[in-house]
């Protein structure tokens, strides 16, 4: 018969044979989201695949969007149990052990930290359908409020030149972002939403290193994400240049990075609804599982 202390000792080292475990598949999911990272950094294809699937998943942090493309191939709307939970989908029993493996935040708020998790593709979920948002078109009132909205996410002047040949054109000399209104509303709508990703990244010139090649796929990358989110149509950017844009950088500074570009994305998406959609903007703004 066992003695007090043997079931002690046994409890004790079932414990720690858990935290190990653990331990080691943090360090294993670490390993992969880094890997994930370097080969979206490094291959143009991987690359544009990823930028897709983060616009379509803009509230998702650029790690587990990574683990989730390569756990998920095919992936393209993705959160967590209570994300579907909120859009009223539940996840079919039979994918439950199929998920992604993902960091997530704890539920106490109290907590610090993150903690292993799972998402899951929508096609892995059933309930409620989810209906996208009606995209931007020419010469309607919601696409009128809608470049009304992107203007005003601007840092700089905006200003009206029928002689440039762009859209919308970045002019880092006087500070303003000049718009051809002889294009249409959807032609201005890309090259807005790009250009003020340009206007950001040289802040009113206190960013003593900008220089607008440089900051081109960077800027290219954030108005595609603004497009597709409302539903323009826009091509990804040529990402053919993405291994010299991220060399020598560490895995950590490649996921600030492109934490960056969603951040940008997001902020002026967020503006665009705010004004658009307001009430659902206020919803969403209160839901925070499965956020990460």
């Amino acid at each position: 018969m066992a003695s007090i202390s043997d079931i002690i000792k046994g409890r004790a080292d079932r414990d720690q044979a858990r935290t190990e475990q653990l331990r080691a598949d943090r360090e294993n999911l670490s390993h992969m989201r880094d890997s994930a990272l370097e080969d979206i950094t490094t291959k143009p294809d991987r690359y544009q695949q990823y930028l897709t699937l983060q616009a379509d998943n803009v509230r998702c942090s650029v790690g587990n969007v990574a683990l989730t493309m390569y756990q998920l191939p095919g992936a393209t709307r993705i959160g967590s149990t209570d994300f579907w939970h909120q859009q009223g989908r539940y996840v079919m029993d039979t994918a439950m052990n199929s998920g992604a493996k993902v960091f997530v935040p704890p539920r106490d708020p109290k907590r610090r930290g993150y903690f292993m998790g799972n998402y899951y593709d929508i096609s892995q979920t059933t309930g409620k359908p989810v209906i996208p948002p009606a995209p931007l078109e020419d010469k309607t009132p919601r696409m009128t409020a809608a470049l009304a909205a992107l203007m005003d996410q601007t840092p700089v002047a905006i200003a009206a030149d029928e002689e440039i040949s762009a859209a919308a054109y970045y002019n880092e000399a006087d500070f303003t972002i000049y718009i051809n209104p002889a294009h249409t509303d959807t032609e201005i709508f890309k090259a807005l939403a790009t250009e003020i990703a340009f206007a950001r990244a040289h802040d009113r010139g206190y960013n003593k290193g900008y220089r607008r090649e440089a900051y081109r796929l960077d800027s290219e990358s954030v108005g595609y994400m603004v497009c597709r989110r409302f539903g323009v149509a826009c091509a990804p950017p040529d990402a053919k240049m993405v291994r010299m844009f991220y060399d020598g950088y560490d895995p950590s500074s490649r996921a600030e990075a492109l934490e960056q570009l969603r951040g940008t994305a997001r902020s002026i998406g967020d503006g665009l609804d705010q004004q658009l959609n307001p009430r659902q903007q206020e919803r969403q703004n209160n839901r925070r599982h499965g956020s990460r």
